[in-house]
């Protein structure tokens, strides 16, 4: 069994933030979906903060032209009633709440909401029922469940986390979570877990500041292998113009 998943993450296409700093992060998304599409990859994620409203329409077509039933969840920019009209490639657990999961013989892959800043009771008790499994499990969620002293965490962390990661670490397998926020290559373990912060399409954010300072030097996406018995990862990051691929 072998598996290639391409995560992107942070889009944030018509986001002012992007926009005024000369971003154009719809060029970057281009560049990197053709980046994608020169590898053969079996999926392709993202996770969330993904366009104001009036480029939804945009980039959900874009994303079908290049990997039909992609998947997402949202992020804290992201709202449910504007994204679902535009997204059909899975069916929610909720009706206002994007989570949902599937499997394949090796693992189970469960997708998140985080888009109001923390998870919601009913989706915590979703959860605590997927991970009865004896598969080894991936999480893609927007917020990262393991944080650290950074801008970003300091300011917009996942309010709940503890008590995801708590309902986590009972799973009988090892979680591998993806996400982003924090527009950051990271990766850091608690016990059962293993987290991988994806940098942002748009633009990065300083890792080791106390305070928010973004960086618009390079943009980046990350290459997921799965292997009966392995998660290996690598970055590729485009530094004016140009790609480049490490493990990470």
């Amino acid at each position: 069994m072998s598996k290639i998943i391409a995560h992107i993450t942070d889009t944030h296409l018509g986001d002012p933030s992007a926009l005024d700093r000369g971003i154009n992060p719809k060029k970057n998304l281009k560049a990197v979906l053709e980046s994608i599409a020169l590898d053969k990859f079996d999926d392709l994620v993202i996770t969330g903060d993904l366009a104001v409203k009036e480029d939804l329409e945009w980039l959900f077509s874009k994303l079908e032209d290049y990997k039909p039933g992609f998947k997402i969840t949202l992020g804290n920019h992201d709202v449910f009633k504007d994204v679902i009209p535009y997204y059909h490639s899975t069916n929610s657990q909720s009706e206002t709440e994007l989570y949902y999961t599937h499997e394949d013989e090796f693992y189970k892959y469960i997708y998140l909401d985080s888009s109001s800043g923390e998870i919601s009771e009913a989706q915590m008790a979703w959860l605590t029922s997927e991970i009865n499994t004896l598969k080894k499990i991936i999480v893609f969620i927007h917020h990262p469940i393991l944080g650290f002293p950074t801008g970003v965490d300091t300011a917009y962390p996942l309010k709940n986390r503890d008590t995801i990661n708590g309902i986590l670490q009972q799973s009988r397998q090892p979680v591998t979570v993806f996400c982003g926020h924090y527009h950051m290559p990271d990766k850091r373990m608690d016990r059962k877990i293993t987290q991988y912060i994806t940098p942002s399409i748009a633009f990065q954010v300083k890792k080791n500041s106390p305070v928010i300072e973004v960086d618009v030097n390079s943009f980046a996406y990350r290459i997921i292998t799965l292997e009966e018995n392995s998660v290996k990862t690598s970055l590729v990051t485009n530094f004016y113009d140009r790609f480049t691929k490490k493990s990470g």
